[in-house]
């Protein structure tokens, strides 16, 4: 269900570190004073009408969908205990490569690496769906665009920090709209949960993400 303004600030406060809920926060009020989005009527919390625009709408609508394919293969590899977690590492399956075709065609396949799901940055709270291997096939295509950034791996080393936020929101999209095909073979669509998206969208494309991104020694080059 999408929610006004004040209803995706209390998720957000849900979801995030205190600091980055603190952000995204300061954010959708911007976001929503520039739109002159107006609250819903009581009781109507569906209605778009008049100036009421829902943010996590109009970014779902506005991604396109792509496609995954291949299997996904993460070993465990190592407890962190300055970062008191444990780390893993991508292995790409030889046999069936993992990838993500995005809506304009491009096809991204990860390599060798270290990955903690949606802990890069560290944003989600441990909790249900917000967990950091929630959404993992998108999450992993995202790592992947940190790592090509950091290390200098083409193709992929031309990707934005902008553009990596929109990728992982098209990925988790079409989690959403299209699903994944698990082990056993069968294909696994995700809840449609506008709001999730939008907020985790916000919160991959902030300063504090902008941080982490630009650090380049953060980073393992296998």
């Amino acid at each position: 269900m999408a929610r006004t303004a004040g209803g995706l600030a209390h998720l957000a406060d849900e979801m995030f570190s205190e600091d980055l809920a603190q952000e995204l926060k300061s954010r959708i009020a911007r976001e929503n004073a520039i739109r002159g989005a107006a609250e819903p009527v009581p009781g109507d919390v569906h209605t778009k009408g008049f100036k009421t625009l829902f943010l996590g709408d109009e970014l779902y609508d506005g991604l396109g969908v792509g496609s995954f394919s291949g299997r996904l293969v993460v070993e465990w590899n190592r407890f962190d205990f300055d970062n008191n977690r444990p780390t893993f590492v991508y292995r790409p399956d030889p046999d069936a490569p993992f990838r993500y075709t995005a809506s304009n065609g491009r096809v991204f396949e990860p390599r060798l690496m270290d990955t903690d799901g949606g802990t890069i940055p560290l944003i989600l709270h441990s909790l249900g769906k917000f967990a950091p291997w929630g959404y993992a096939p998108a999450y992993v295509i995202h790592d992947w665009l940190f790592v090509a950034h950091k290390c200098n791996v083409a193709p992929d080393n031309d990707i934005s920090f902008p553009q990596s936020a929109d990728i992982l929101g098209e990925a988790i999209k079409t989690l959403m709209e299209v699903g994944h095909t698990d082990f056993d073979g069968s294909t696994k669509v995700f809840p449609k949960d506008e709001d999730t998206l939008y907020l985790i969208h916000l919160g991959v494309g902030s300063s504090i993400a902008q941080g982490t991104w630009d650090n380049t020694g953060s980073v393992v080059c296998r």
